[in-house]
């Protein structure tokens, strides 16, 4: 799907744009979303472009993601996607300028360009030149990924909270459920890293000189972007520490109701042993056994098999192993 946005009176206008129509020569946007092969030849056509594929946009390379070819330069970033579902991600997404337009490719649909078009919409952000709307989609992204952190700070918060505050009222905790949800916080903050990691780098291409001629505000406007993602990122290796000081917290505190299982257990075998003994003697089948004949053996082997379980017991309590 191709859709060309319009600048007018400081506000985009969309209009959707068919392979065999024309792209509107005042679009300063043109987003191409999941497009099809006969798409793309159009806007490589009508735009001189070699846009790349889906594959050739998943490459790690750096030089594979940032390079200037011609009078375009081409820049992909890794977007997090899913991250309101169980299954958080990121997708690449490729922008292009080329001149004062600006193309956008993606195969998922990121929450920040839904609310940047919806913003621009309202003439809410300036979106006049591709720059601007390269500035605005960057700035929504970022403050997408700072939403996610604030989200996975008071998470961690809830869950150190469960994991203390409860446990020392003696409140049972569920842990599967506990570690599936420092997954899902690590999960999150790994894709958030790694996106801002891609956006960090997109920045530093744009700033090198020769690669973009900016005007002074626009300078400024990336720069401050870049602030931000710096903050961001330090921000995300705090809450990346964090969440392993949680994890660790979560497998002591099963490792030590596993052992409080294991000490019960130890304890009375430990105890139901020497009534065992006692009872395995006197269970033989021996014909001349002394003890036979006694007119209350039987009370006095039951009276020593119960001394020989309270004994240990009471050492046991006595050194506080119980």
């Amino acid at each position: 799907m191709i859709t060309a946005y319009v600048s007018a009176n400081g506000m985009l206008r969309a209009q959707p744009v068919e392979p065999h129509g024309a792209i509107p020569e005042d679009a300063v946007w043109i987003d191409l979303m999941e497009p099809t092969p006969e798409e793309e030849r159009f806007v490589d056509e009508a735009l001189g472009l070699d846009v790349p594929s889906e594959e050739e946009m998943q490459e790690i390379e750096v030089s594979s993601r940032l390079y200037q070819e011609r009078n375009a330069i081409y820049m992909t970033a890794t977007v997090m996607i899913g991250a309101d579902t169980s299954k958080p991600g990121r997708t690449p997404v490729t922008f292009v300028l080329v001149g004062h337009r600006l193309l956008t490719l993606r195969y998922a649909e990121p929450l920040p360009f839904r609310y940047f078009a919806a913003k621009a919409r309202r003439h809410v952000v300036p979106s006049s030149a591709g720059e601007e709307v390269l500035a605005g989609l960057l700035d929504a992204i970022v403050d997408r990924v700072a939403d996610i952190l604030e989200r996975v700070q008071s998470e961690l918060d809830t869950l150190s909270s469960e994991i203390f505050a409860r446990r020392a009222q003696g409140v049972r905790l569920d842990f599967d459920e506990l570690l599936r949800r420092v997954g899902r916080t690590q999960a999150l903050t790994t894709e958030a890293r790694e996106s801002l990691v891609s956006i960090a780098r997109l920045l530093s291409f744009i700033g090198r000189p020769g690669e973009m001629k900016l005007t002074k505000s626009f300078e400024r406007g990336f720069k401050t972007i870049a602030r931000d993602v710096m903050a961001l990122s330090d921000h995300a290796s705090f809450l990346s520490g964090n969440i392993n000081f949680v994890l660790d917290a979560t497998l002591g505190l099963i490792n030590s109701e596993q052992n409080g299982i294991i000490k019960i257990f130890s304890v009375a075998a430990v105890v139901f042993l020497p009534p065992t003994l006692i009872a395995s003697i006197y269970g033989m089948n021996f014909q001349f056994m002394p003890e036979l004949s006694l007119k209350y053996g039987y009370v006095l082997a039951l009276a020593l098999m119960v001394i020989s379980a309270i004994l240990p017991y009471w050492y046991f309590k006595r050194r506080g192993w119980l």
